[in-house]
């Protein structure tokens, strides 16, 4: 028979052992070590990474140059194992305003945040517009819209 103890440190062994170690650093090389669970998600990932690097923008990259951008992703579909090296890129955040409202972006990134005094007749939800926001290099804004200029030289607005 299991006792409650013999339990309980077989599920810290468990926990242990289900631990991912995941090294991130900058292309300075400074960087460090990260420990979280195998069953975690990119974006669990780049949130510890923000905290443990002090750095609120970050872009992770696989060696083979695959951008983790997804942070509903798993870490396993991702393909991150453990043992694996990512570089993390520092991005800059950018906001740019209408009358009413805000836009932050990251330039190159693939999302854009917006909030404010939205107009209801209005459709200004850029989630109607997400899947097409990749490698967002610039936003403008004017009095009550805002356009993302991509990558490409096309404009979503």
């Amino acid at each position: 028979f299991s006792t409650a103890r013999d339990v309980a440190r077989r599920t810290i062994l468990a926990d242990f052992w289900s631990m991912l170690r995941v090294v991130v650093s900058f292309p300075s090389g400074s960087g460090q070590t990260l420990s979280l669970p195998e069953l975690s998600k990119v974006g669990d990932l780049k949130i510890l990474a923000q905290r443990s690097l002090g750095q609120g923008f970050l872009k992770l990259v696989t060696l083979e140059g695959h951008v983790l951008t997804n942070p509903q992703e798993s870490l396993q579909d991702a393909g991150v194992q453990d043992g694996e090296h990512l570089t993390a890129v520092a991005q800059h955040a950018r906001a740019t305003a209408t009358g009413a409202a805000f836009a932050v972006w990251c330039c190159g990134g693939n999302r854009i945040i917006t909030w404010g005094n939205f107009m209801p007749s209005r459709d200004c939800d850029c989630c109607t517009v997400q899947d097409q926001l990749r490698n967002v290099q610039q936003m403008k804004a004017t009095g009550d819209a805002f356009a993302a200029i991509l990558a490409d030289g096309s404009v979503v607005a």
